[in-house]
């Protein structure tokens, strides 16, 4: 896929490192997207820290927000681990999700009434 226009080096770098190495599904294609325009971000985010020390305080915030953003963003993507082939675990908005287990789990309480029984 071709990459969109007004990426920055750094944004253009992360497209690329992205697409030559996974296929990717719409969704993803977004979340690649946006995560390279973050990239770009943080990147003049970070030129303005270095030049300008009056503007640190709204500055330092914004780059660290963005930076956030893209971490999540490329997290979100579960790209498959290079070594391994294997994705990492799925994190939705209420944390991970652990893998369903038939007939449920057995807590700890339940485990103690049925010794008692026994």
């Amino acid at each position: 896929m071709t990459t969109p226009t007004g990426l920055g080096p750094g944004g253009r770098a992360l497209w690329k490192a992205i697409d030559d190495a996974h296929d990717l599904d719409a969704m993803q294609r977004v979340q690649r997207e946006v995560a390279c325009r973050a990239k770009d971000r943080c990147d003049r985010l970070d030129g303005l820290l270095r030049d300008d020390v009056d503007s640190w305080d709204s500055a330092l915030s914004q780059a660290n927000a963005t930076a956030n953003l893209m971490k999540q963003l490329l997290a979100a993507l579960r790209l498959p681990d290079e070594a391994t082939g294997r994705k990492p675990q799925y994190r939705g908005p209420r944390g991970a999700h652990a893998p369903k287990v038939a007939g449920g789990k057995v807590s700890s309480l339940d485990r103690a009434r049925a010794a008692k029984t026994s």
